[in-house]
């Protein structure tokens, strides 16, 4: 799959709305940066420094909570990815948003998927990023590629997805708005992940 196919996948199957908890969870945005690299469709990640205090170590989108200034979550996940990657907001094409998804630690995370350039210059800020790359979105589509994580959380049992990338385990949230994306763009809801 390349951008131009995915593009109106993505488009013709519209959201449902939000339907999540209700609770004040701490909002925050999200970019899902896309682009082609040889005509094939990838999702570019980051790798956060294992001292800091939320979600220390772990794979994420370049993103963050809502701040004052920010006049809406969009600008949110376009700030951050500023600030946590140096990629302007001309430099990103978005494409729409995302349901918005819960976690356990209670953050509403809002997700937007914008399409970069393979090219484009990325510069970590290295308090807040320790390394960007690059997955095939292929790959991520792939039932098998993902493994079962068991977790125990307040005496009830939980099962989560990873995929496991060279920079560690990618889970949680991030894994979670990935194969949210992907159910959103398969055209059969009930056929494997693969495109």
């Amino acid at each position: 799959m390349n951008i131009h196919k995915f593009i109106p996948q993505f488009q013709l199957n519209a959201l449902t709305g939000d339907h999540g908890y209700p609770h004040n969870a701490i909002k925050s945005g999200v970019l899902v940066p896309l682009c082609d690299i040889n005509n094939k469709l990838h999702v570019l990640l980051c790798k956060r420094p294992s001292y800091l205090k939320h979600h220390p170590g772990q794979i994420c989108f370049p993103g963050g909570k809502l701040e004052k200034s920010d006049m809406s979550l969009q600008d949110t996940a376009i700030r951050e990815t500023h600030e946590e990657l140096g990629i302007i907001k001309s430099e990103i094409n978005l494409l729409g948003q995302m349901n918005s998804y819960w976690t356990l630690t209670g953050f509403e995370i809002k997700p937007y998927i914008g399409v970069i350039d393979a090219n484009v210059t990325i510069i970590p800020q290295k308090n807040e990023v320790v390394d960007t790359f690059f997955l095939p979105f292929n790959a991520l589509t792939q039932k098998n590629n993902w493994i079962d994580l068991n977790f125990t959380r307040n005496h009830k049992k939980i099962i989560l997805k990873g995929f496991m990338t060279e920079y560690g385990l990618l889970w949680g949230a991030t894994a979670q708005i990935i194969l949210n994306l992907v159910a959103q763009i398969t055209p059969n809801k009930n056929a494997s992940y693969s495109l």
